[in-house]
């Protein structure tokens, strides 16, 4: 039993380090295409997990991940600095590479979880849990990071669907407010996120993985 926690830590914090450098790598490669060299500039182009990790974001999400079985997944990178006044369309373009960091997440936890869904690793326990791990780890990131909530990646999403007006009022509110608001959120998913989060959660490891990460 204590291996099998023991394997479970090994490819959870694995997961963790692959997952928040490729998504924050795609924040950087789609900045930089659009016109920052911003990410370039700051190193930020690497899959290099060290450049990309937040150790308090890190903790958060293996902490939620073991005491909630699963349940409730939610925690966060080194944001990638980029400009988006650098870019031809600041609203658009900024929801897109916004955009970039969670759709990478979701790509890798299709790869990792449909062969664990249809089976392709059931000869292979170890292989089967650290991929439904791994995919565990990318579908929390996509969901916490998709909440249309300043500053996370949702927000700037949203912004590209709203009248310009409501747009700049969203950034000038992202820009003004900093990190507090997700200081407010981790709160609210603390206490609500079994019944807010772990829903929609299950419902992801349902459909692209078929099993809960931890069981």
């Amino acid at each position: 039993m204590y291996i099998a926690y023991l394997l479970a830590f090994i490819f959870c914090f694995i997961s963790i380090l692959c997952a928040f450098a490729a998504h924050e790598l795609a924040h950087g490669y789609m900045a930089n295409a659009l016109g920052d060299p911003t990410p370039k500039y700051e190193g930020r182009l690497t899959l290099n997990p060290l450049k990309h990790l937040d150790f308090a974001g890190a903790a958060v999400l293996m902490l939620s991940l073991f005491f909630t079985g699963g349940k409730v997944v939610v925690g966060w990178g080194k944001p990638v600095r980029f400009s988006t006044e650098a870019m031809r369309s600041p609203i658009v373009d900024g929801a897109i590479v916004a955009l970039a960091g969670p759709l990478c997440n979701f790509l890798l936890a299709l790869c990792a979880g449909l062969p664990v869904k249809f089976g392709v690793l059931a000869a292979l326990p170890v292989a089967e849990d650290a991929f439904t791990i791994f995919a565990g780890v990318n579908i929390a990131l996509f969901i916490f990071n998709m909440i249309p909530f300043p500053p996370l990646d949702g927000w700037k999403v949203v912004q590209a669907i709203m009248p310009a007006s409501v747009a700049y009022k969203m950034k000038d509110i992202e820009n003004g407010w900093g990190m507090w608001p997700l200081y407010a959120l981790m709160l609210v998913v603390y206490f609500l996120g079994s019944s807010l989060l772990g829903p929609i959660y299950r419902i992801f490891m349902e459909v692209l993985v078929g099993r809960m990460p931890l069981r």
